[in-house]
């Protein structure tokens, strides 16, 4: 039996929002994850992939587990055409994102990559990263994106239906496929309107005036500024949107997206890295590119975009360009306001996520280093996407703000935050999740150097 406290935090979860439909509603969206996927089968016969993967975390919290995790996928047809399909349950901790639910959505990706099926789609009803579980489920999740990439650079179709409301890291995986569809309805975000008001003000947003939330994450504003596209909800409708679904290079998606002709400075790098300038925030030195911390800036959409712009234009390996990309990690986070969700900051984050797995593809080995704060989306498609992660041991990995962890969980974040495993900000808690491959003395650029050049 679940307390008071952890109810309340299932409703809280919601508020961001995300709540399972009625029963009086017809069409996907009513139907559970496991009805969503056979209505979209040829003949309402998945074969099922799930194996049995409740959460080895939620028992500490006082919370019972969910066999599947929250997600469950399987084999299909659409149109007489193989496709692997996941689909999330909202009913389930608002469908956030543990550990176990990103192993399945990895594995599913790997298997894509393995059967080449016509295609790879999910469909969409998420919080974003379960909180419980934050360090866990923020590493897995991010090696769900770069599986998710993988899929896309073997050249098979991805698609993503938000069939509930979608937000957070599982928004960024949804952006990170070929094509995002939302059903009539849905709300859709990188940071939830309550995280918005908390941040900048009642006057920025108000959470509690459901016009102004879906003015701004609604499936029809999502849809008139071009970051989606409308799917009605039917399942007919669905399967004609994913068999539509066309593959796309990711540096046709990069090309494409808006430019950034005034870019924020960036912090500038320590001279003891011996390295030139060469775009925004991209250094060159003779051993290695160097991806230069946003420092005391928030990651917003100018900056990335500039940045990855540079990354395509510049980094390539063989000749006189180096084999190797280090990725520094320090920032605040993401940019949290009105304006970075009316843009889709969560399309600019996967996109570079993407610009780093096209660089991998080029053959350039990608090693990150965290020198001072990964925070949140920021860190999970940057260098937490980068082949091995080394860290100094003041380095500190941050899901949310402490109370807010509070607030959504029931969980006594504030006393946890030094201590507990999943939950503890210092790199130590992450390192013994397998998130980081070496702690290294200090920040020192030899240090990290002698790291990424050995490896």
């Amino acid at each position: 039996m679940l307390t008071s406290a952890l109810q309340a935090a299932q409703v809280d979860y919601s508020t961001q929002p995300m709540s399972p439909p009625s029963s009086t509603q017809t069409g996907v969206r009513a139907l559970a994850p496991r009805a969503r996927i056979a209505a979209l089968d040829d003949a309402h016969a998945p074969q099922w992939l799930d194996e049995w993967r409740p959460s080895p975390h939620l028992a500490d919290r006082g919370m019972e587990a969910q066999d599947d995790d929250g997600v469950v996928t399987a084999r299909i047809r659409i149109e007489g055409e193989p496709w692997l399909v996941a689909a999330q349950d909202e009913r389930f901790l608002g469908g956030s994102v543990g550990a176990e639910h990103a192993k399945a959505l990895r594995a599913l990706c790997t298997r894509a990559c393995a059967e080449r099926p016509a295609g790879l789609a999910l469909l969409a009803a998420s919080g974003g990263v379960r909180l419980h579980e934050a360090n866990a489920a923020e590493l897995e999740l991010a090696r769900a994106l770069r599986a998710m990439f993988a899929v896309r650079q073997a050249g098979i179709r991805t698609a993503a239906v938000a069939v509930g409301h979608l937000f957070g890291g599982a928004c960024v995986l949804a952006c990170a496929t070929d094509r995002l569809g939302t059903l009539p309805g849905v709300r859709v975000g990188l940071s939830g309107p309550k995280v918005v008001e908390t941040a900048c003000g009642r006057g920025e947003l108000d959470a509690a005036d459901p016009a102004a939330v879906d003015a701004l994450y609604g499936a029809a504003a999502r849809v008139r500024d071009g970051h989606a596209y409308a799917v009605d909800d039917d399942p007919a409708a669905i399967r004609q949107s994913l068999h539509r679904t066309t593959a796309s290079a990711l540096t046709d998606a990069i090309a494409s997206s808006p430019g950034a002709p005034n870019p924020v400075d960036l912090a500038p790098l320590d001279a003891a890295w011996n390295a030139r300038p060469v775009g925004a925030g991209l250094w060159r030195s003779p051993q290695a590119w160097i991806v230069a911390p946003f420092g005391a800036h928030h990651v917003d959409a100018a900056s990335v975009r500039a940045l990855d712009r540079a990354l395509l234009a510049h980094v390539a390996p063989g000749g006189a360009s180096p084999g190797c990309a280090i990725v520094l990690e320090d920032s605040p986070g993401h940019a949290v306001s009105r304006a970075a969700e009316q843009g889709f900051l969560s399309r600019d984050l996967a996109r570079h996520a993407g610009v780093l797995d096209v660089l991998r593809a080029r053959g350039v080995r990608l090693v990150g280093a965290l020198i001072g704060t990964g925070h949140s989306a920021a860190f999970f498609t940057n260098a937490l996407q980068a082949d091995v992660l080394c860290a100094v041991p003041a380095a500190r990995v941050v899901a949310m703000d402490p109370a807010a962890i509070a607030r959504v969980t029931g969980v006594d974040a504030l006393r946890l935050i030094a201590h507990d495993r999943l939950l503890g900000q210092p790199v130590r808690h992450f390192a013994a999740l397998g998130g980081v491959g070496s702690v290294l003395p200090d920040a020192s650029p030899a240090r990290i150097l002698a790291f990424a050049l050995q490896r």
